[in-house]
């Protein structure tokens, strides 16, 4: 502890300076400042108090938040002032940019949608495929099938691109699809049966024979493979006698049978049409090259049954006649009718009718028969006439 009047450290007990004599204060000089400014804490504290729990209800009182301004000189116009968030500079700025992006997208996406419309992929295709760049005129026609799946340069151009880039599987279901929208086009067959060779699917190239529309597709088929003869009748049932010819497109032999034995081992060299006559004849034949390598066998089977033709209907029916009288005949569509008074075959003797006839006079017997044009001859029919006048 020092002396306040000299500063002299003074040693704990004494009641006096050792050095100027002045005597030692133990309790602080009383501040009367000091004192009401403690008191006026002291009371302000106990009345917020009172106010606070006065009712007995508890009511909150909201913070005043103080915001110290940071530029003083500005203090004045802090309170009223109120940001604008979109100025007219921004909101020109803003404009401005919206017009530039709709613009820079107009001229991005209308020369693209141009570009990829449906003619101008195809022009594309066409100029590549003309160039021989064919994976890229295959990747034109793609994206026109998805424009129209329905095209047939579309679909057709699929099948050819498919078969340049030795895609034979996908060239064939596009060839097939253009085939039947164009079912004589020789181009299309060509690239088909390329396809088909280079697979080696020959049964699909016997079913292309089965269904080509014209000799000239069949001939062009038969290059590709040898085919089994083909027959100027359909297997079936008939009701005359035919002649059946064989036919098969390139320079080979036919042979055939027609009791049902193997042609390759029984059969004989075809060189005329084959009579199919009365009944059923099973026929095959076969082609043979010039190197005597055989093709499939082909068999068709013929029934031939004659019309039944039915008893001739003559008008009077036989009978005796007091008066004269017109016999008339019913002649069905596609035949003739034979007519003798004598009793004799009207087949190789008889009249041909035209038109009624009389009755004759006396006792005589009418023959009548019908022959159609395949030569089919009727019952005769026999009927005794008496005529006396």
């Amino acid at each position: 502890m020092n002396c306040k009047k000299c500063g002299a450290e003074i040693e704990n007990g004494l009641m006096y300076c050792p050095k100027c004599g002045e005597s030692i204060q133990l309790v602080p000089d009383y501040n009367v400042l000091e004192e009401e400014l403690l008191s006026k804490v002291v009371e302000d504290k106990n009345k917020n108090k009172d106010d606070k729990f006065a009712t007995g209800v508890y009511k909150y009182t909201e913070k005043t938040e103080v915001v110290t301004p940071v530029d003083t000189s500005s203090k004045s116009n802090a309170t009223s002032y109120e940001p604008k968030i979109f100025t007219k500079k921004i909101c020109i700025l803003l404009f401005t940019a919206i017009i530039a992006v709709a613009i820079i997208s107009a001229l991005v996406i209308i020369p693209y949608v141009g570009n990829h419309s449906y003619d101008s992929v195809m022009n594309m295709a066409v100029d590549a495929e003309n160039n021989a760049e064919y994976a890229k005129a295959l990747g034109y026609y793609e994206e026109a099938y998805e424009l129209d799946d329905s095209s047939y340069e579309v679909i057709y151009g699929l099948g050819r691109m498919y078969y340049r880039v030795k895609d034979y599987e996908n060239a064939i279901i596009y060839l097939k699809e253009a085939l039947i929208i164009d079912p004589e086009n020789k181009k299309i067959y060509t690239y088909l049966l390329n396809s088909l060779s280079a697979i080696d699917d020959s049964d699909s190239i016997y079913d292309l024979a089965q269904s080509a529309p014209n000799d000239e597709i069949k001939e062009l088929i038969s290059a590709y493979i040898m085919m089994p003869p083909s027959f100027s009748y359909e297997a079936g049932e008939y009701d005359k006698d035919f002649l059946l010819q064989l036919t098969v497109n390139g320079d080979y032999q036919i042979f055939y049978t027609v009791n049902g034995k193997n042609p390759t081992t029984s059969g004989k060299l075809y060189s005329k049409p084959i009579q199919i006559t009365e009944g059923t004849t099973v026929v095959k034949a076969v082609t043979q090259n010039s190197s005597g390598e055989y093709s499939d066998v082909a068999t068709a089977e013929y029934t031939v049954t004659y019309k039944q033709l039915g008893l001739p209907v003559v008008t009077p029916t036989d009978g005796v006649y007091t008066q004269k009288v017109m016999i008339s005949v019913e002649v069905p569509e596609g035949c003739k009718a034979y007519y003798t008074w004598d009793g004799t075959s009207p087949v190789r003797n008889g009249i041909q009718y035209t038109e009624p006839f009389p009755i004759i006079e006396g006792t005589s017997v009418l023959s009548v028969v019908l022959v159609d044009e395949d030569g089919n001859v009727s019952p005769t029919y026999h009927g005794n006439y008496i005529y006396q006048p």
